[in-house]
């Protein structure tokens, strides 16, 4: 049987941008999504620290080491440049991964890689 289990983790990214009439999702800088093991296109959970809203996206690849997580589209709508959030990728397995994390400080700099 496979079960859904974390993979990737991005925590306490800063929403750089925001953009509402704009196609896409959530743009995250190539680097930092080669840290954390999530690729272009991916499916991801997001969850904005400052308003409680959670939300389903994929990835859209953004310019290696600009620091930027942009929000487009919709998923503009949930979130306001400066707020924190949580970016979280899954799989499924037959039994348990230990999960990539990289943490990170105000200016989307890796402070911590798990």
């Amino acid at each position: 049987m496979l079960n859904i289990y974390l993979k990737s983790k991005i925590h306490m990214a800063t929403i750089t941008r925001k953009e509402v009439y704009y196609e896409g999702s959530i743009e995250i800088d190539e680097e930092l999504m080669e840290k954390a093991g999530i690729s272009e296109g991916e499916l991801v959970l997001v969850v904005n620290v400052n308003n409680a809203q959670r939300f389903v996206t994929y990835v859209i690849k953004g310019k290696r080491g600009s620091r930027e997580i942009n929000l487009y589209g919709a998923a503009a709508r949930l979130g306001e440049e400066g707020d924190r959030v949580i970016i979280m990728a899954f799989t499924f397995r037959d039994k348990p991964v230990k999960a990539k994390t990289i943490v990170l400080n105000e200016k989307n700099e890796i402070v911590q890689e798990k």
